[in-house]
């Protein structure tokens, strides 16, 4: 048995996944996998996995009918796979870091800010601020660590780019106008279709609208129209028993996903499953790789009627054309759902330990953070997806770019936590026995990091929090009263 074959088996195979629970070694020789497979197996290297795993076959793209077509160039080489459909971008392997500097990076210390008024109750969040003059950096409460330099640095928010394809951007809105006094116009976000919308979703929970009633089940156990569908982060092994059934009994199946093993579970559930990512061609704006995946899903709902698209990881987290087809599917009159699936996020919590119940958590996209001037918080944590594609438009792996924008994001949050505090950069496990990469290096070696690829930024909270005396005597009222 191959190294693939295998690692299939164990996502999907309940007798597989109970043997090799009880016994991984008495299993590994019972599947003929060499020894050198089987010490790759159960040391659980994620980058070794990755290599043999896209060394023993590339993802292959199939025809209408399910059979497998192999390239001339596959769309990746085990050197340099694709990015994934779902939260975080594909490279591999990372770019080499660049020398170190002959001198450490010396932070004079400004003078500290002027003390909030005293005779006025501190209240968070804040209060909408004056605009400010051309030039001065967005409020942040509470106030954060003086900046490292003489002059404070300002981010002017550039040309947004267009929506990311799946794993990279979010969707981006055209950039706001500015007026003559250098004051920003407020951003016009398109949003659903509110009717359709709310009709919808009353009709998928089960309860009353406005619309006439709906006899057909809800959500996975309804035959028609879309349903968009996660795979989770570990092949195989995340997908919910109500995913795995989404995929088996819908009668046409398009994917977009990671890794062969991903690929391999899904066409042992539906075997005329169909791969999208020869849409993909580096060189071509995000925007136009979606929408040539959006045109391919709403022509094969037209015409199967019933139709099931799986994304890696959580197909509602960074995934605009499952978004945006599920909108325009709605809008033509067709049923259309997402089920739920296991995220990054979801994976971060259990492999670092973070307990947002203690100190919050604040999550944006990396390209979108840094676009606009948000009001975050330093004591609560902060979620930053897709770093290794900051400020990029158009798909071009393996991202060359990263690390020179690195450098400007780091010298941003330096300002509100200072070079020294501590950061996490985290890859979720991608196979079913690989581990996650978690490397921590301190904020001023961000851009130095080893593993920044792939991976997600966990900043820890800096500082405690103010206390909301306001809202604490409001609240100890309400005792009083009960």
């Amino acid at each position: 048995m191959k190294l693939l074959e295998f690692l299939a088996s164990l996502a999907t195979d309940t007798e597989v996944m109970s043997a090799f629970r009880r016994s991984p070694q008495s299993t590994l020789n019972s599947a003929g996998l060499s020894p050198e497979d089987q010490q790759m197996l159960l040391a659980g290297d994620p980058v070794a996995l990755r290599q043999a795993v896209f060394a023993e076959r590339p993802i292959t793209a199939h025809d209408p009918i399910g059979k497998v077509e192999e390239r001339d160039q596959p769309m990746w080489s085990p050197g340099e796979p694709p990015q994934p459909s779902g939260e975080e971008p594909m490279v591999f392997p990372p770019p080499p870091p660049p020398p170190p500097d002959d001198e450490p990076m010396v932070f004079p210390p400004p003078p500290p800010p002027p003390p909030p008024p005293v005779d006025e109750p501190m209240v968070f969040p804040p209060p909408p601020p004056p605009p400010p003059p051309p030039g001065d950096e967005p409020m942040v409460f509470p106030p954060p660590p003086p900046p490292p330099c003489d002059e404070p640095m300002v981010f002017p928010p550039p040309p947004p780019p267009p929506p990311p394809p799946p794993g990279d951007e979010p969707m981006i809105f055209p950039s706001p106008q500015v007026t003559a006094a250098n004051e920003v116009e407020s951003l016009h976000v398109e949003q659903l279709d509110s009717e359709i919308d709310l009709a919808q979703d009353a009709v998928l929970a089960g309860i009353g609208s406005s619309r006439e009633a709906d006899k057909d089940p809800c959500g996975v156990w309804c035959a028609k129209g879309l349903t968009v569908v996660g795979t989770g982060m570990r092949a195989g092994l995340h997908m919910t028993a109500e995913t795995r059934l989404a995929i088996e009994q819908a009668k046409r199946v398009l994917y977009l996903v990671a890794d062969p093993v991903s690929e391999a579970c899904i066409r042992r559930l539906n075997p005329n499953a169909e791969s999208l990512w020869h849409m993909y061609q580096t060189g071509k704006q995000r925007i136009e790789i979606y929408e040539t995946i959006i045109a391919r899903i709403l022509g094969e709902l037209e015409s199967a009627g019933d139709l099931c698209v799986a994304f890696y990881g959580h197909a509602g987290v960074l995934t605009y054309p499952a978004w945006e087809s599920i909108r325009r599917a709605r809008a033509i009159g067709k049923r259309a759902r997402m089920l739920p699936a296991i995220s990054t996020e979801d994976t971060l919590f259990a492999d670092l330990g973070i307990d947002i119940g203690r100190a919050g958590l604040q999550s944006f996209e990396a390209t979108r953070f840094m676009y606009y001037k948000y009001n975050f918080d330093p004591s609560a944590g902060l979620l930053l997806w897709q770093v290794s594609v900051l400020g990029e438009i158009d798909w071009n792996p393996p991202h060359p770019g990263a690390r020179p924008r690195l450098e400007v994001l780091t010298n941003y949050l330096m300002k509100y936590y200072g070079p020294d505090h501590e950061v996490y950069l985290y890859r979720a496990p991608e196979l079913p026995t690989s581990r996650p990469l978690i490397e921590r290096v301190a904020l001023r070696d961000l851009p130095t990091a080893e593993f920044i690829s792939m991976s997600t930024l966990y900043i820890p909270p800096y500082g405690q929090p103010q206390r909301n005396e306001e809202n604490l005597q409001a609240l100890a009222r309400m005792e009083v009263r009960k």
